[in-house]
């Protein structure tokens, strides 16, 4: 019994650090994933990258951001790089990373491929809300200095689906380039100032289709400008009757306008069109308001006359100042 249990002591002190080096290895691995190469001859040097751009979803103006899906691949020489560990999209709120494919090419290249699924926040031009379009930039950047690794397009199997679809957007105008970006900070590593980073950039342009979409987030607001127009065709006399359309006008109007805001939040404040629109309505509103208490006065002072003419000549104009207002959005549509 003594033999043995001295046995037992004598395997375990001699397993224990073969046991600890192979916990050790696997961290000191992970550890020197993305420290940059000892030497320009253990560097990747360039390396092809192309993409595949399949899926743009939930473009939010409130938040400034929107939602890719992408297929990424990877051609580069030696072993001493891991695209996937490595992969940095900038801005990148939340990402997802799925490997495809993974292989030896007769070339003696190594080739990587991996789907990706990134929620990227970017600051979003909101001036010609709801006939906006937004230049979307997805950034992919090396982790390593432009003289250790440097990103080579692949413009020739790099596209935008043809079949991709975003509800209320157009998807178009794909570009595929790499860029070098220089950062002001050295990162607390004194003579690394003048370091430059190798991206590949993806750029599509989204724009909001149509004008369905416009009347969509807007038929509160044209239905308030309505039944103010409505209002002045009924008869000066009948206040109250204008009173309960005045009341459904302002209904239909504040309705809208709370419904814009959640859906652009502080955005809704630069928006040439969305202001322009509201004060339209609520100034439809108003005059509709005073005409009809003016007219009032004027039957009760036996003014009949002078009210019908004072109704029908405001009344008028209103339409004619909503036909102006119309046209003015209209051309900012276009331009957009």
């Amino acid at each position: 019994m003594r033999l043995s249990l001295w046995a037992m002591l004598v395997m375990a002190s001699v397993s224990a650090p073969a046991l600890a080096a192979t916990q050790i290895a696997p961290v000191a691995e992970r550890a020197g994933l993305h420290a940059p190469p000892a030497s320009a001859a253990q560097a990747p040097g360039d390396v092809r990258v192309g993409v595949f751009l399949y899926s743009v979803q939930e473009l939010d103006i409130a938040r400034h951001s929107f939602r890719v899906s992408f297929n990424i691949w990877w051609r580069y020489l030696g072993d001493g790089f891991d695209p996937i560990a490595s992969l940095q999209v900038i801005n990148a709120r939340a990402i997802s990373v799925n490997l495809d494919d993974k292989r030896r090419l007769p070339n003696g290249e190594n080739y990587v491929a991996a789907r990706v699924d990134a929620t990227i926040e970017r600051i979003l031009d909101t001036s010609t809300f709801p006939f906006d379009s937004h230049r979307l930039r997805i950034e992919i950047e090396s982790p390593y200095e432009d003289a250790y690794l440097k990103y080579v397009v692949d413009t020739d199997s790099s596209m935008l689906d043809p079949e991709v679809y975003s509800p209320g957007w157009r998807i178009s105008d794909f570009a595929f380039h790499e860029e070098r970006k220089h950062y002001q900070t050295t990162f607390g590593l004194p003579g690394h100032a003048n370091d430059r980073y190798s991206r590949a950039v993806v750029e599509v342009t989204a724009r909001h289709v149509g004008w369905m979409h416009a009347i969509d987030y807007f038929i509160g607001f044209i239905t308030s400008v309505l039944i103010c127009l409505l209002g002045f065709l009924v008869n000066p006399r009948l206040l109250p009757t204008r009173a309960t359309m005045i009341g459904t006008a302002v209904f239909a109007a504040v309705g809208n306008k709370y419904i814009v805001n959640s859906l652009t939040t502080d955005a809704s404040f630069g928006a040439r069109p969305v202001n322009i629109v509201v004060v339209t309505a609520f100034s439809m509103v108003l005059i509709l308001l005073l005409t009809s208490i003016a007219c009032e006065r004027m039957i009760e002072a036996g003014n009949v006359e002078r009210a019908f003419r004072t109704n029908r000549i405001v009344g008028l104009s209103a339409a004619c100042g909503c036909l102006l207002v119309t046209m003015y959005v209209a051309w900012i549509a276009s331009r957009g």
